[in-house]
């Protein structure tokens, strides 16, 4: 008699071994197949079998974990600033002269800009002749640059001027004189045009 309940036991053991096998979805479970309904012990516990994983754990049985929130997705960059630029240029005289020539490429330049900022242009002549004289015709340098800007379509309200005269020598030239001398001293007769604005 006590050979067949052991038996009996084996052959019931084996037959809940075939009928209630884990569910796909419901893997480390006993479950009711097919329509994967997980066993519950006494106290509404899931009921886990042998070869039960951390990773197994389903909603609504313990040791089961939410998947964390996907992130938020990055925002999109924000459109990169125009960057201020500052850039310089320099219109040479000839000997005793104010005419500034061609500026066509300075014009182009700052017509190009998405704005302008200012237009700043310092005058500048060299050594030979007087100090006022000097002072003056880097003033009619500044005044031959500016207007030939604004003639290229530069807005003049953007333009500011100064001069400097023989003061601010780009080059010394010493013991050079006569044609050598203005040759050598070309350097100092200048307007310098600084430019700042944005692309």
């Amino acid at each position: 008699m006590k050979k067949f309940a052991i038996a009996s036991g084996l052959v019931l053991a084996m037959g809940l071994a075939t009928g209630a096998q884990a569910h796909p979805e419901n893997a480390g479970y006993w479950d009711e197949t097919p329509n994967g309904t997980i066993w519950k012990t006494g106290t509404g516990g899931c009921w886990r079998h042998g070869f039960w994983k951390e990773e197994n754990a389903v909603e609504g049985c313990a040791g089961y974990k939410a998947p964390a929130a996907a992130p938020a997705p990055a925002p999109a960059p924000a459109p990169a600033a125009a960057m201020p630029t500052l850039e310089k240029h320099i219109v040479y005289f000839d000997f005793d002269s104010a005419d500034a020539g061609d500026v066509s490429d300075i014009t182009s330049y700052i017509n190009s800009l998405k704005s302008v900022t200012s237009v700043n242009l310092v005058g500048h002549a060299d050594r030979i002749g007087s100090s006022a004289y000097n002072d003056a015709l880097s003033q009619r340098r500044v005044s031959a640059v500016s207007s030939a800007l604004q003639a290229g379509g530069v807005n003049g309200s953007a333009i500011s001027t100064g001069y400097m005269g023989e003061n601010a020598p780009a080059k010394s030239c010493d013991g050079q004189s006569g044609a050598n001398l203005i040759d050598c001293l070309r350097a100092n007769r200048r307007v310098e045009v600084e430019i700042s604005g944005t692309k």
